[in-house]
């Protein structure tokens, strides 16, 4: 969680997603190459090119071209200084260093490739430092954090005498030190990192204030260097350190008072609210950052400036009411975790596993009745081919999928194969109503063997037999790939196993036991229960989708939330969900009016 602060803008708004992207790139390479601040064991100090390609980028990222170019001439001449030896990391630096040259030269006509020039620049002097950097983490955190203090006690320094530009200055060349030893300190204690973190945003907050505000600036850096003190020179213990954990529930709450406040025109109580939320969100940021790191960088900007916003003279409750708001709807999806039970797991596998059971079984049964019982073993070699068939493709969608699953693509990902299961469903749960009278269901079994039969065609038998269990056998594994992520994997296995014994023992009586199921109830039943799954996968998959960032979330406060049946308290997934239940509704009333004068003209009928 690093911050680059544009402070020629009164209010401290600034360009922001760039200058995130190149932070968490670095913390990746830093933690990829075990570089964690140290210096080079060597004579080429990553400790003096490092803040020189640094602040390259930082002009980089406020599309201050002159003074970017100037950075970068001032790293090539320490370059040359290094004197650095040959081989794949210093080569990589030279070709950087020359490709970012030429791309600023272009910077009027070309900013992004200018600055993905400068990144990569930046990538490849980290990558360099990492190739002779030490591991020992906890040494070097508290290495890091020594090398902090003196800057930061210039910083201090200005703000007593009251020169808020030079401090505001110092305090962004802190900034910029801290983004190239926050993963040493993070490694070595959590806790630690995420008490400098909440401290640096109060600090920033003060200092962005207009007027800012000298007493909470001063507070504020004298605090922090008291912690990175203690934390470098070993007095501070990592239980101290540590806080307690906390959820995105406890910050939307939080986030609720602070509007609460804004509302009643009580901003200094809305003030400290943020401050509160500020000193929280370390603890937060790791679920919303993994999931969506869109909205991570927008909370990150949006949580300062809204307190600033209420520190300015005069406040603008207004403009941070707004915020709060913005911010309030961004975390929202975060609150309620999407989850299936083992419950949910062994309907789909017992719906599915069922229906192929049925078509089974009336094959089986078909060809007795009809004397041709010799030919049953077509109808089991073809459903052994199509359930391994089946395994095969569910194989395949796995490793498919896990390849490109993660982060924010993960929920992308379940909430798509969520959809695609609800049309899925919704098409089978039409199909089982229909076939959920006895004339309609024999009808459907002739067609199906009687062809096969009359032609002496055997193989049309096994490729009924087949695809039959194919198809279920396709449909349940996209049902669960798209529910892998939101469930245990010990509820997923504990479902699927009852549901497996189940069937083999359904599967034992009703095909060498003869036992007659009936028709009617069996596949009723089977619908309802594939309407519920429709409906909870509807608002699973929307509410994945939001997290994702590819919907919003309008949240009116008065919908309801039941996350064991998907509903959740956004228009988003509250409208969808509602006119589907109306289709449900309507296609139910629609197949029991046609069906009605069949069904009384026949009396109770099993198969």
């Amino acid at each position: 969680m690093t911050r680059w602060m544009n402070m020629e803008n009164a209010c401290g708004i600034r360009s922001h997603g760039r200058q995130r992207f190149f932070v968490l790139l670095l913390a990746a390479a830093m933690l990829l190459f075990g570089w964690s601040g140290r210096t080079l064991a060597n004579a080429a100090a990553p400790d003096s090119l490092m803040p020189l390609v640094g602040g390259a980028l930082v002009h980089a990222g406020e599309h201050k071209w002159q003074e970017t170019a100037s950075e970068l001439e001032k790293f090539e001449a320490e370059w040359r200084k290094q004197n650095a030896s040959s081989g794949e990391a210093a080569d990589s630096v030279a070709s950087a260093l020359a490709e970012a040259k030429k791309a600023v030269n272009d910077a009027a006509s070309k900013p992004d490739e200018a600055y993905e020039a400068v990144s990569k620049l930046t990538k490849a002097v980290g990558r360099f430092a990492g190739a002779g950097a030490k591991k020992d983490s906890k040494a070097d955190g508290k290495q890091a954090a020594g090398t902090l203090l003196p800057i930061l006690r210039q910083t201090q320094t200005d703000i007593q005498h009251s020169d808020w530009d030079k401090a505001r200055s110092r305090y962004k060349q802190f900034d910029s030190q801290w983004s190239k030893n926050e993963t040493a300190i993070l490694s070595d204690s959590s806790g630690v990192y995420g008490q400098i973190e909440t401290k640096l945003s109060m600090i920033r907050i003060a200092l962005q204030a207009e007027p800012p505000k000298a007493e909470a600036a001063d507070k504020g850096v004298r605090e922090l260097i008291q912690l990175i003190d203690d934390y470098a020179s070993g007095k501070l213990h990592e239980d101290a350190a540590a806080s307690g954990k906390q959820s995105v529930s406890d910050a939307l709450a939080i986030l609720q008072k602070a509007a609460d406040a804004i509302g009643a025109g009580r901003n200094a109580e809305a003030a400290d609210q943020l401050r509160a939320f500020i000193q929280i969100w370390p603890s937060v940021e790791g679920e919303v950052r993994t999931r969506a790191p869109d909205t991570y960088d927008r909370i990150e900007r949006e949580m300062t400036e809204a307190a600033s916003r209420l520190l300015s003279n005069p406040p603008q409750p207004e403009e941070a009411g707004r915020i709060v708001s913005e911010m309030q709807t961004e975390l929202q999806p975060f609150m309620a975790q999407t989850s299936y039970s083992a419950w949910d797991a062994a309907i789909i596998l017992l719906r599915e596993g069922l229906e192929a059971l049925l078509v089974l079984a009336a094959l089986l049964a078909f060809l007795r009745r009809t004397g041709n019982a010799s030919k049953q073993g077509w109808v089991w070699s073809g459903g052994a081919a199509g359930l391994l068939a089946s395994g095969g493709l569910a194989v395949v969608l796995t490793l498919t999928i896990a390849n490109v699953a993660s982060g924010s693509t993960r929920e992308l990902l379940e909430g798509v194969m969520g959809l695609v299961s609800v049309f899925l469903m919704l098409t089978v749960g039409a199909w089982l109503h229909r076939k959920s009278h006895v004339d309609t269901w024999n009808r459907y079994i002739n067609n199906q063997v009687g062809v096969a039969l009359a032609s002496g065609n055997l193989w049309s038998l096994f490729l009924v037999a087949a695809l039959s269990i194919l198809r279920e056998g396709a449909e349940t594994a996209i049902f669960y790939i798209g529910m892998a992520p939101s469930i245990d994997p010990a509820q997923l296995a504990l479902g699927i196993g009852s549901a497996a014994v189940l069937l083999f023992l359904l599967g034992f009586v009703i095909v060498r036991g003869s036992v007659l199921l009936p028709i009617r109830p069996f596949f009723l039943g089977a619908t309802v229960l594939i309407y519920y799954l429709v409906f909870k996968f509807l608002g699973q998959s929307i509410h994945a989708l939001q997290i994702a960032g590819q919907i919003p979330a309008h949240v009116p406060g008065y919908l309801p939330s039941w996350n064991w049946l998907g509903v959740y308290p956004t228009w988003e997934t509250f409208v969808p969900q509602l006119l589907v239940l109306l289709f449900i509704v309507f296609q139910w009333a629609r197949q029991e009016r046609k069906m009605r004068g069949s069904a009384r003209e026949s009396g109770p009928h099993t198969v």
